[in-house]
């Protein structure tokens, strides 16, 4: 375990016991993590934002559903990531809800890097959930291919599999942009 890991078993540990500065600890430890994903699965930082504080929520109510024998962050993505899916469920059965919106006015060469990174998101976004997922946990929070067969309680070949399949995707999508 890295040193991370032992101090996040102990800050656990700790919270566990009624320490509510070791809580306070592991939120800023993670809190940012936690809604990166969250805003890169749901596209939205007031979704992101709820989800991230659900997610810690639950694991200030519910402190000894982390077991300190796997690593909290990777606890923490299959936490944020089941409510994002939850989210994504709930968007479906009301009406649509438009994305947060990074385009400002700026220079052409600024504007065309707008578009590029609004492409981006928008191919990503349409990614199937589990492909969007193993593409956000690798790309944006450095995972190996174990910690994301980890969070999606998958096979480390499927998540191989769905790499290359967001891969393969996100290159047809991202094409006119080459």
């Amino acid at each position: 375990m890295s040193l991370d890991s032992d101090s996040d078993a102990q800050l656990v540990l700790a919270f566990q016991a009624g320490d509510e500065a070791a809580f306070e600890a592991l939120y800023q430890r993670h809190r940012r993590s936690v809604f990166n994903v969250a805003y890169r699965l749901l596209g939205n930082s007031d979704s992101a934002d709820d989800v991230a504080q659900e997610v810690f929520v639950k694991l200030y109510i519910s402190p000894r559903a982390y077991r300190p024998s796997a690593k909290l962050s990777t606890w923490l993505y299959r936490v944020t990531y089941n409510a994002c899916i939850d989210e994504i469920r709930k968007r479906r059965s009301r009406p649509s809800e438009m994305p947060d919106s990074e385009i400002g006015h700026s220079p052409v060469s600024a504007m065309e890097s707008d578009e590029l990174a609004r492409a981006v998101k928008e191919a990503i976004a349409s990614l199937p959930e589990k492909q969007r997922a193993a593409v956000v946990l690798q790309r944006y929070e450095g995972l190996s291919y174990q910690e994301i067969a980890d969070v999606l309680k998958a096979s480390v070949s499927a998540v191989e599999s769905l790499l290359f399949r967001a891969r393969e995707s996100l290159k047809t999508k991202l094409a006119p942009y080459e």
